[in-house]
């Protein structure tokens, strides 16, 4: 049964993605303006150095070039099971989407991690694509599953995908300069005397110093990111609550947390035919003999799992405002 959750005020606030996209916005238009002047100088420049920079000046764009997520590399490690192998997960998700007012995904694929996504996928034709972790699946109860699927569900009824993509750039510019810039992790007088000492030396003080700076920048705009992401996740834990009601959120919040002793127990040496049964039975047990440990596990999480760069909420903290009324 879905049952409703009363409508707490969402967590996001525009701050942090105004900033990001904006930054965006700056560095497809630098982007734009390499590939441009590049393109002019091996066109209409000189038969050397203007052709050799404005390769260059290419490069540096395709280098910094948003990257757009592709189906074909998620199928390496995932399976996908047609509309008529799913019906009784098909129908779930129809009256999940149904009753909140989402999208549905376009597309369905099972993996083997314990997590579970939507990622929009491609470029002219874009679809959404929603990943289940199997292992996850087999730990949740009926509802809980619910409760997972709503969640997802929820990133698609606010574009959360779209929102990754438009500050995308913000998010990877930097890091690239910095690799790109960064000189060896080797001792100069390693290198013998001559040209090659000269050379690195510079390469480690401009390069080291400009990778230092570029990854000064990459970690302050992902904390920002990170921030952003942490409240999209709240909001879409409201999606979860709504969807399959407050207790069935919670208690999937508390499997969250109890993640790192749950992966334990799936062994992958089982009967053939037989591994989701041994699965599910065992982590059910697993779950009820460890249940009166979960406001530990939970405190647990918002420890070892709270960074300023979490993209994700520590599952204690995930509860803790789940819980509020």
């Amino acid at each position: 049964m879905l049952l409703a959750r009363s409508a707490a005020p969402s967590p996001v606030t525009r701050d942090g993605f105004v900033l990001l996209g904006a930054v965006s916005a700056v560095l497809l238009l630098s982007m734009m303006v390499l590939a441009v002047t590049g393109l002019w100088l091996v066109v209409v420049g000189g038969p050397f150095f203007p052709l050799v920079f404005g390769l260059l000046l290419i490069g540096l764009a395709v280098l910094i070039r948003p990257r757009l997520a592709r189906l074909k590399p998620m199928l390496k490690n995932s399976y996908r099971l047609r509309p008529g192998e799913r019906p009784t997960l098909d129908m779930l998700i129809d009256r999940i989407a149904t009753e909140t007012g989402t999208p549905k995904p376009d597309m369905l694929l099972f993996d083997f991690r314990w997590n579970a996504s939507v990622v929009d996928t491609g470029v002219l034709r874009r679809q959404r694509v929603m990943v289940l972790g199997v292992p996850l699946l087999l730990a949740l109860g009926p509802q809980e599953v619910v409760a997972l699927i709503g969640h997802e569900l929820g990133h698609l009824k606010h574009f959360d995908a779209r929102r990754s993509l438009l500050t995308q750039p913000a998010r990877t510019t930097f890091g690239r300069l910095g690799r790109l810039v960064r000189p060896p992790l080797v001792s100069a007088m390693d290198t013998g005397i001559g040209f090659h000492l000269v050379g690195l030396f510079l390469w480690q003080t401009i390069g080291g110093t400009l990778a230092l700076f570029f990854y000064a920048i990459h970690r302050k705009l992902n904390a920002i990111a990170a921030r952003d992401d942490r409240t999209v996740e709240l909001r879409a834990d409201e999606a979860a609550a709504y969807a399959a009601g407050t207790d069935a959120a919670l208690q999937l919040q508390d499997v969250l947390a109890m993640l790192p002793s749950l992966t334990t127990y799936v062994q992958h040496h089982v009967p053939r035919n037989e591994a989701a049964k041994l699965w599910r039975r065992m982590l059910s047990a697993v779950r009820e003999r460890d249940a009166a440990t979960a406001p530990a596990w939970r405190q647990l999480s918002s420890r070892t799992d709270a960074s300023l760069w979490a993209s994700h909420p520590a599952p204690g903290r995930r509860h803790q405002y789940a819980a509020c009324p």
